[in-house]
């Protein structure tokens, strides 16, 4: 990174998670090293592109826009390009979201699962490079997911 500067574009939506990374970020790196913005994509990501100022784009997202972002770019062959496309998110259900509430007897809130779940999978029709493709269940509670 020596020399370099980088440029995260934080997503407009679940850009709060970042907060983390960008504590750690600026725990680790000196002042101006990794910088953020935020906004939609389609209006933050093509002027930066054109400025030719981009040494390097990593992406993640539809193969539609990082074709758009790539042919932005006044030089596209001297681009360095890391693409994860048409991403494959996990939803990784954590044993303890199936127990009951430290032993006070309440039932495990099913209908609630499923409502997240059914969000995060489908919302958008499951176009969204946030939706959750790839479910992992503990395997002793998987057939109360899958009724």
């Amino acid at each position: 990174l020596m020399g370099n500067i980088i440029l995260l574009k934080i997503p407009t939506t679940g850009g709060l998670s970042h907060l983390l990374t960008m504590e750690a970020f600026h725990k680790s790196f000196p002042p101006g090293t990794i910088n953020f913005i935020s906004g939609k994509g389609r209006v933050t990501m093509p002027p930066l592109m054109k400025s030719g100022r981009v040494d390097a784009l990593a992406f993640i997202g539809a193969s539609s826009a990082a074709d758009r972002l790539i042919k932005d770019h006044p030089e596209p062959h001297r681009l360095k390009v890391f693409l994860q496309l048409e991403a494959k998110n996990m939803g990784v259900y954590m044993p303890n979201l199936f127990d009951d509430n430290e032993g006070t007897g309440e039932q495990v809130d099913w209908d609630s699962i499923m409502k997240e779940t059914i969000a995060g999978t489908l919302s958008y029709n499951g176009q969204r490079c946030t939706a959750l493709k790839l479910l992992f269940v503990p395997k002793d509670k998987s057939e109360g997911l899958s009724a």
